[in-house]
């Protein structure tokens, strides 16, 4: 007998919305108690597979201004097309994005103009080299300016700048530490960037950044976990987290969400979810 999850039964890695729709990705194989494979959708009463999901997590997803989704992870096949470690949903099939990449994809980003950015442990895509970040024209990969010297754990596109956060310390064969943005002039350091791995990147609303991750400092400046970049230093949000930051979420109002392994944000205990709302930190109902 098979038992019905009211949930998924193993981690969700990413979620993305498209109207009423929530996707959702991750290690999972069981949504709802349905067969999936590794990503579904809930429409707000049921779990529905998309044509049986992946053969391997799914740890990015992205939908773009069409409704088109896009899924990137550690599989080799997305229903019953290849997709290598990355595909894309029309609603009805999976298809593969050319050759696909190399090895897995961690994050997704679509630009202004429908662009897709994808990053993560792959050194090429397409076939061509694509060093840990690399663009798809909706045709075509490319590789971003000689990209970063390892993993891309996040990616936000913010007034036509691509911001990338990882683990790399080098963007364009430059020092950038776990952080650095790619204009029309090449890739460039954030502020000094950070002294440890960045896992989340989030808008603030005024054309810069939060960053969030398993770092204690920014520009030199003691954060804890979380930082923001106004475009010229990098600040502390109050105290910063006692652990360490794998999600942010704005609420389009200038406050923030976070997410992760800490238990307390600004001295207050919050239990892994904590809410900024532009001074001060506060606890998200139980946590």
């Amino acid at each position: 007998e098979e038992f019905a999850y009211p949930g998924t039964e193993d981690n969700v890695r990413a979620l993305a919305v498209d109207g009423e729709t929530l996707y959702v990705g991750g290690e999972f194989h069981l949504a709802g108690g349905r067969e999936v494979g590794y990503v579904a959708s809930w429409d707000g009463t049921t779990w529905s597979d998309l044509e049986f999901g992946m053969d391997g997590p799914v740890y990015a997803l992205a939908v773009d201004r069409n409704g088109t989704l896009y899924a990137g992870g550690d599989f080799d096949k997305a229903g019953s097309e290849a997709g290598h470690y990355i595909a894309k949903w029309d609603g009805t099939t999976w298809a593969g994005l050319g050759e696909g990449m190399d090895g897995p994809v961690l994050a997704l980003a679509v630009g202004g103009s429908g662009n897709l950015y994808a990053g993560g442990e792959f050194t090429t895509a397409g076939g061509v080299s694509a060093s840990h970040v690399a663009l798809w024209d909706g045709s075509t990969w490319s590789g971003l300016d000689g990209g970063v010297d390892n993993s891309v754990n996040a990616l936000l596109v913010e007034d036509s700048v691509l911001y990338a956060g990882g683990v790399f310390t080098h963007a364009g064969g430059s020092i950038a530490k776990y952080i650095a943005r790619l204009d029309g002039s090449g890739w460039s350091a954030v502020g000094g960037g950070t002294n440890g791995t960045v896992v989340a990147l989030e808008p603030d609303g005024n054309g810069h950044v939060y960053a969030g991750g398993s770092f204690a400092t920014a520009g030199g400046t003691t954060v804890d976990c979380i930082a923001h970049w106004n475009g010229s230093s990098w600040s502390a949000l109050d105290s910063g987290m006692m652990g360490y930051v794998y999600a942010l979420e704005g609420d389009g109002q200038g406050g923030l969400y976070a997410g992760g392994s800490f238990t307390q944000a600004g001295g207050v205990s919050t239990n892994y979810i904590a809410s900024w709302n532009g001074s001060s930190w506060a606890a998200v109902g139980g946590g």
